[in-house]
């Protein structure tokens, strides 16, 4: 078994997907730039990362949800994991749009501080010039190797301070947190916590009472800010942690399962495979191959074959 990896490189279509998670804190999955047919649509959709995508030039509709807006050039809109989303380009004027997917634990503190809020996903953007730069660096750096992964981790960090500092321009505000509900700052506090500590066992009651709020609004607070639970956060915080691991070191499985929190090898592997579908030591034996296309689409043809 390999891990493929599409890199698509047309004229009109450029996009790289399917990227390895190697990071926990904030990681490119994809990346792309279109210019679209006229009234192309996508969706409806939910994603599983968020992704942002840049408006260039050209008009088109975003929905989310329940909400519509009309988008024009130098404009973004954001797509929030777990959220129902679709949008259509213009009949009469397409738009051409560049765009990033990422995740991360770090993710939801980025884009609230770029600007975008769940109930504000479309924000302006000054410096376009700059963030199709990124995004360009990111698409050169398709080759699997370390130093191209370092250089796309490195594009996708001046992406966002990017962002961060047009909104900060834009919207001074003295003593501004950067969090937009009370809540954030649990969850990112519960963040921290979990990262500084996932190898320990962690409980949600004992976590709630260490930042000093009860079980269920931590809960509940998670859930609205990053669309799951703090159970499943951990799971996926580990779990990312243990696929370092594997590829970048020789460490046995057992060695791994208790650096990475599980005492138990064995509910480590049935954790891992339940959820990529594959075990530890497959995963680690399995290489990663890039396969490049000329045609939008025919990656993701391949992968139903």
């Amino acid at each position: 078994m390999e891990f493929e990896v599409g890199f698509t490189n047309s004229v009109r279509y450029k996009c790289l997907e399917d990227l390895q998670r190697r990071a926990v804190d904030l990681y490119l999955s994809y990346c792309g730039m279109e210019d679209v047919e006229c009234g192309h649509h996508f969706g409806p959709h939910v994603r599983t990362e968020y992704v942002i995508h840049l408006v260039t030039k050209g008009k088109g509709t975003f929905r989310c949800e329940d909400s519509h807006y009309e988008l024009k050039e130098n404009m973004a809109f954001l797509i929030y994991p777990g959220m129902d989303t679709e949008y259509e380009a213009d009949l009469e004027c397409p738009w051409s749009y560049a765009w990033v997917g990422f995740n991360g634990g770090k993710a939801h503190t980025c884009v609230t501080n770029a600007g975008f809020m769940p109930e504000k996903p479309v924000i302006p953007i000054r410096n376009m010039d700059v963030l199709l730069s990124c995004i360009q660096h990111m698409l050169e750096a398709h080759q699997l190797t370390y130093a191209n992964e370092l250089k796309r981790s490195s594009e996708l960090m001046r992406f966002f301070s990017t962002l961060l500092e047009d909104y900060s321009e834009e919207n001074p505000s003295p003593g501004r947190s950067g969090y937009d509900y009370p809540c954030a700052v649990y969850v990112e506090q519960a963040i921290d916590y979990m990262q500084k500590n996932y190898d320990q066992k962690i409980k949600v009651n004992d976590l709630a009472d260490y930042i000093g709020i009860n079980r269920s609004y931590l809960t509940n607070s998670f859930r609205k800010i990053m669309n799951m639970s703090p159970q499943k956060f951990l799971i996926t915080l580990r779990l990312d942690k243990a696929i370092s691991l594997l590829r970048e070191t020789a460490l046995p499985i057992h060695t791994i399962s208790a650096q990475v929190g599980y005492d138990d090898p064995l509910a480590f592997s049935k954790m891992f495979k339940q959820n990529y579908g594959i075990s530890p030591t497959s995963f680690r034996e399995a290489p990663e191959k890039l396969i490049k296309y000329e045609n939008k689409n025919e990656y993701m043809r391949s992968l139903s074959i």
